[in-house]
């Protein structure tokens, strides 16, 4: 029996999970209804666009765009801040709902699951797909594309042939009618330089690749053209891995309110993302080998640095001090606009070996468990470091929904 795999990608996921939310609290306003965006500030107008709304999609605003080049499209945009801790646990409650279908689901980001559904329908797989939509729509509040095939490539691809609300299928014998002749960008885990150079060799379409000598396209992408060869020709044999519930990192991003002239004006947001990412994982009850961090500038150019402990850490102090490190590393004169910390390399907290600062590890897991409890009971902007203060950056980058501190699985129902 050939397996049957969904990929589940939900539809303008931050926007849609924000408008349910506001709908289920008796907001007047559905976001999707109106020009709309997530991400930025309100007031200041700064950030990106991380969502739109498709009324806003019809001004030409899509994500990526700076806030201000979409405000000057739509003078009258809906600008709302991201709520990273709400979309976690629609992300969540989405997860939830499809295990109660299969135990072989995988979250492939925050807004996309594999499932592997084999043997769980009577009838075909679209009609199964068609009911599945229906039930995350009514129970959860948004809606989802369904892509359907026996593998995890043809799926995803399926899943964005077209938007919002459908289910499609391809498998191996539709790949020459509707896989094929598909632009080479629809390609999986082709980026933009690849899809440039990819171009310029003459390819346009899927098809192109897929009738290519392999070992033309390994002699110009090295072992990674084999793999574009094989991806264009819809072979894929990789099983759907069930959803861990134990996380295997632990951080965020923010865009800061202006741009970072100097590594001084950085400094505070790095701190309020390790304060964040520090309680969470002293919440977890674990400890970290890996301390990551990435920046965004000015002209929208990444990095990441990261490095390896020789012991694991939960301190604030000591994730805030190799962080800093870490950005120093990066820094280039270009003004920084968003900033990341990202924890991994994670391990249970229990007995550990101490080094010759074996003291000062135990007074700064005293004072770090000290400031938690109190935060816990009072609010994150009780307790503030001196650095954060008059910066712009919270004490803590996080947001909490004390609506639902536990996850349901019709957590916008709010049942």
């Amino acid at each position: 029996m050939d397996r049957i795999i969904f990929h589940i990608d939900c539809n303008n996921a931050f926007l849609s999970w924000e408008a349910s939310y506001r709908v289920s609290k008796g907001g007047e306003i559905d976001l999707r209804s109106v020009p709309s965006v997530i991400g930025g500030d309100r007031e200041k107008r700064r950030g990106i666009v991380l969502a739109s709304s498709y009324p806003a999609k019809k001004f030409g605003i899509n994500t990526g765009m700076s806030l201000m080049e979409a405000c000057r499209m739509c003078p009258s945009l809906n600008i709302t801040p991201p709520d990273y801790d709400l979309y976690v646990k629609c992300s969540d409650a989405l997860v939830h709902l499809l295990s109660t279908h299969t135990p072989l689901v995988e979250r492939y980001s925050i807004d996309e699951c594999f499932a592997d559904v084999t043997g769980c329908f009577k009838d075909t797989p679209a009609a199964f797909a068609d009911r599945l939509r229906e039930e995350i729509s009514s129970k959860l509040g948004f809606t989802v594309n369904i892509g359907v095939s026996t593998s995890k490539l043809l799926a995803k691809t399926a899943s964005g042939f077209s938007k919002p609300d459908k289910t499609h299928e391809l498998y191996y014998g539709e790949l020459l009618e509707k896989y094929f002749p598909l632009p080479v960008n629809n390609l999986f885990m082709i980026g933009f330089r690849t899809c440039v150079k990819l171009y310029s060799l003459g390819y346009r379409t899927i098809g192109d690749v897929a009738r290519e000598d392999p070992a033309l396209l390994r002699k110009h992408f090295n072992l990674f053209g084999l793999l574009i060869w094989s991806n264009a020709n819809g072979i894929d044999h990789s099983p759907v891995r069930p959803y861990e519930d134990r996380p295997k990192g632990i951080g965020n991003g923010m865009t800061m309110p202006a741009d970072a002239e100097s590594p001084m004006e950085a400094y505070p947001f790095l701190l309020s993302l390790c304060e964040m990412a520090s309680q969470r994982l002293r919440a977890a009850g674990m400890r970290a080998y890996v301390i990551s961090v990435g920046v965004r500038t000015k002209d929208f150019t990444h990095g990441s640095h990261q490095q390896k402990l020789s012991s694991p850490t939960q301190s604030t102090k000591e994730i805030y001090n190799v962080s800093r490190l870490l950005y120093n590393e990066m820094w280039k004169g270009v003004p920084t606009r968003a900033v990341s910390v990202r924890l991994s390399g994670l391990t249970a907290d229990g007995a550990i070996q101490m080094d010759m600062n074996g003291n000062e590890e135990l007074r700064q897991r005293k004072l770090d468990k000290c400031i938690d409890a109190v935060r816990s009971k009072f609010g994150d902007d009780c307790l503030q470091r001196a650095r954060v203060i008059h910066s712009g950056a919270k004490p803590v980058a996080v947001t909490t929904h004390k609506d639902y501190p536990k996850i349901k699985p019709n957590i916008l129902n709010g049942a």
